[in-house]
């Protein structure tokens, strides 16, 4: 069985932002060594919804640069989440909304569990009758 390594949002920002000669270089490395099958990388919900927190809210990147860079990533056979599906649902909602990421997630999770939301955001709780 392959090594699966959970990694750290800065994982991905070092690799997506390329911006630190050394730790761009370690992050772009591990990346290639799962793409040749050395290893499998788990990529936590919570450190995805953190790595678009950062991109948007500290790096100012646009939305669809976000997520078409994350949805590229996500794709790929060697991440494991058992919830890709989820997360992908949730980047969609992200990206034809003005609800932050955040809410995306949670609404695209109740609405997959069939799930109650409640919400005190007027305009998310309208969407989930």
């Amino acid at each position: 069985m392959k090594t699966c390594i959970a990694i750290d949002t800065n994982i991905i920002l070092r690799f997506l932002l390329k911006d630190h000669p050394q730790l761009s270089e370690k992050a772009k490395q591990l990346f290639s060594q799962a793409g040749k099958g050395a290893c499998l990388i788990y990529l936590d919900e919570v450190i995805i919804a953190e790595v678009v927190w950062v991109l948007f809210s500290f790096y100012k990147k646009e939305k669809t640069e976000i997520i078409e860079q994350l949805t590229m990533l996500i794709t790929q056979p060697w991440i494991v989440n058992n919830r890709k599906h989820t997360i992908l649902a949730a980047f969609e909602m992200y990206r034809l909304s003005n609800f932050a990421y955040i809410d995306c997630w949670i609404y695209t999770v109740s609405k997959q569990l069939n799930y109650q939301f409640k919400t005190f955001d007027e305009r998310l709780e309208k969407l989930h009758p």
